[in-house]
């Protein structure tokens, strides 16, 4: 299986066309084994930082109508470790409201639960801000290593955004 990055695929398609700054995607060699869990002294701090986006209904919420605003860059990770959009929202006041979303692809050390995942975790808010650190607060407390580019989070990245 060929690990390198075909030309023109560093960039990701539909993360690209929202934020056309983001970072491009580094090659495959660049990346730790999903294997080899790095241990918390030898991982990179994690750094967090929103990028503003224009209303977007985003590919894997078309159904839904979810319009993202904005998404959580941690310094390091090939994509979104998560994002924040108004949508629809069962018993909210006014029928819609804002709702953070987890994008961060767990890799579960050996011996742990034995395989990988997308991280579930949502939540909601009455304001854009309040989604914003109930997110933050998420990936800080449950991935401290959201940072850490496993190959797992580049083939999640290629997954979700191309």
């Amino acid at each position: 299986m060929n690990t390198t990055t075909a030309p023109g695929m560093d960039l990701l398609h539909h993360l690209h066309l929202v934020a056309p700054t983001w970072p491009a995607l580094p090659d495959a060699t660049e990346f730790v084994p999903d294997d080899e869990p790095l241990p918390a002294g030898y991982r990179p701090d994690l750094t967090l930082t929103w990028w503003d986006i224009p209303p977007t209904v985003l590919h894997p919420d078309r159904h839904f109508g979810a319009r993202t605003d904005s998404l959580l860059h941690a310094e390091g990770a090939p994509a979104p470790v998560a994002l924040v959009s108004w949508a629809p929202v069962t018993g909210a006041r006014y029928g819609r409201g804002w709702l953070w979303r987890c994008e961060v692809h767990v890799t579960a050390a050996p011996g742990e639960t034995g395989f990988n995942y997308d991280c579930p975790t949502t939540g909601r808010s009455t304001t854009r801000d309040g989604a914003r650190d109930a997110a933050a607060a998420h990936l800080r407390s449950s991935h401290p290593d959201a940072a850490v580019p496993y190959l797992g989070r580049r083939q999640h990245a290629f997954r979700r955004w191309i």
